[in-house]
């Protein structure tokens, strides 16, 4: 099993599993590398101050951390929290989008690095994906058993005409 044993049934299992790997990976690149080692090059690299001291990059770098943190719950079997995670952090990649956008007096310099920090938001897909995959299947059995309850049975041998 890799990490938890909750991860869906079938062949739903295997595609939640390389689902988690592809996360593992981009976390990896997208956040750790890009997302934490790229602010601190901007801040200790000789750049404009009106670019070391833009907002922009203190809400990347905490949006990275987000990111990290939802890899994490969702490795740890919390599927559904880590999804809530991953959308906020995406909320803080526009964000950062944004910052970068208002905040820059060169034109050029405008959006920033949005390769570096705009791709994490597939992060945020791949959690609902794995959520929707673990929990659909739950949903859709619990369902079913609510329905099976609620339909009368015809086997149960009570007469009302007697």
């Amino acid at each position: 099993m890799f990490f938890v044993p909750d991860q869906g049934e079938g062949a739903a299992k295997v595609i939640v599993i390389l689902l988690k790997v592809l996360m593992l990976i981009g976390t990896t690149i997208l956040c750790l590398c890009f997302g934490i080692l790229g602010p601190i090059c901007i801040w200790i690299g000789e750049y404009d101050p009106a670019v070391t001291e833009n907002p922009a990059i203190v809400t990347w770098l905490v949006t990275s951390i987000v990111y990290i943190i939802g890899t994490f719950v969702i490795m740890l079997g919390h599927s559904r929290i880590a999804s809530i995670i991953d959308c906020a952090a995406s909320v803080g990649s526009l964000v950062t989008y944004y910052l970068f956008v208002t905040r820059a007096q060169d034109p050029e310099l405008s959006v920033g690095p949005t390769m570096l920090y705009m791709p994490a938001i597939i992060l945020t897909v791949l959690a609902v994906a794995i959520a929707m995959l673990i929990n659909i299947p739950k949903w859709a059995e619990k369902q079913a058993i609510k329905a099976r309850e609620k339909a009368p049975s015809i086997l149960s041998g009570e007469d009302d005409d007697n």
